[in-house]
């Protein structure tokens, strides 16, 4: 029976598991869930739950390696961005008591996880952008763009799930009615912007619009080399998060993923955003190295990534598997309610 630790077990987690307990060879999982808030914790769905220090404090490392030895766990699956670093610098410590810790190399990492490296690196790919700080700043894109008859896009350099994003409109930027509507794209105002960057001492990315559909790669990778992938379509999102999608494939987008990974030496899991433009173009938002929520729609669909990946550490062949791909299979996500 293998043994595997989630962390970040929240409302993603239930997702990630199945694709665990619903794999190619019908063998018996036991999931671990790890979460530094305990009301994040899942009360069902997962044999064990432990409540852990925050990412960044010293006590994190020791008390999960101390889980991992009690538990005899044998892959770690983080699912928090933040904590990637701190378990690629520290895989060696678990791999010493029997844990693989599925994280890309630091190296990979230093690019991967940092929107404005990877448009010093992959620019393109990627849709215009500038790094600024200050009132200054905005109004010199805003000449530059086009502003207000092109519309661009604000976004922090290290958030995700959709934090710290909107669109620039004059119009929506004024419309109440969009006020902390859940899931839908933030709208501002010119002013409001310049408010907000003259009230923020880290930088800001400033980026053209494309509108259009998100589209997401999910992919498999042994050190660079992709061994799996498989895209989707976000028709609504929530929160960084496919709401309904459809499983489809984009030459384009596919032939990017595998670059970046190979130029990067990506090792594992990894989730590649992307904007389908109404004009037809791809562009590459950006890369998350780590498990995705969107997975257990890509499992529906016959490719079952998170199980792969834990068979990859343990030293298995994992492209003999006969996956077919349904493309075409559409997904609606509804949420769920948990009594404990």
């Amino acid at each position: 029976m293998m043994t595997v630790l989630i962390t970040g077990c929240n409302n993603h987690f239930q997702g990630i598991e199945r694709c665990l307990h619903d794999n190619y060879e019908h063998e018996e999982i036991r999931t671990i869930g790890t979460d530094c808030n305990a009301n994040h914790l899942l009360g069902t769905g997962c044999g064990e739950t432990f409540v852990v220090p925050r990412s960044d404090d010293p006590d994190y490392i020791p008390e999960m390696l101390a889980i991992c030895d009690e538990m005899n766990v044998d892959v770690i699956l983080p699912f928090v961005t933040t904590e990637l670093p701190i378990m690629a610098a520290n895989a060696h410590r678990f791999a010493e008591i029997g844990t693989a810790v599925s994280v890309s190399s630091p190296e990979s990492l230093t690019v991967a996880n940092n929107k404005i490296a990877m448009y010093e690196r992959f620019a393109q790919y990627m849709p215009f952008q500038r790094v600024i700080r200050g009132a200054g700043g905005v109004d010199e894109f805003a000449r530059e763009i086009g502003y207000p008859g092109t519309r661009f896009c604000c976004k922090l350099p290290e958030s995700c799930g959709g934090n710290g994003f909107s669109v620039v409109d004059e119009k929506l930027g004024r419309d109440i009615r969009l006020r902390n509507k859940c899931g839908v794209a933030g709208f501002v105002t010119l002013d409001m912007l310049k408010e907000l960057a003259d009230s923020y001492a880290g930088e800001i990315i400033l980026s053209e619009y494309i509108a259009g559909h998100d589209y997401s790669v999910c992919t498999l990778s042994a050190s660079g080399e992709v061994l799996h992938r498989c895209g989707f379509i976000g028709l609504e999102m929530d929160y960084g998060s496919v709401m309904l999608g459809e499983i489809q494939k984009n030459a384009t987008a596919y032939e990017i993923a595998e670059t970046v990974c190979a130029e990067l030496g990506i090792d594992g899991n990894a989730c590649f955003d992307f904007m389908l433009g109404k004009d037809g173009r791809v562009k590459l938002l950006e890369v998350n190295p780590r498990l995705s929520a969107s997975l257990p729609f890509v499992a529906a669909a016959g490719l079952t990534l998170p199980y792969l990946r834990c068979k990859q550490l343990l030293g298995y062949d994992i492209t003999g598997y006969d996956i077919n791909v349904r493309y075409g299979l559409k997904m609606r996500k509804y949420y769920e309610c948990e009594y404990v």
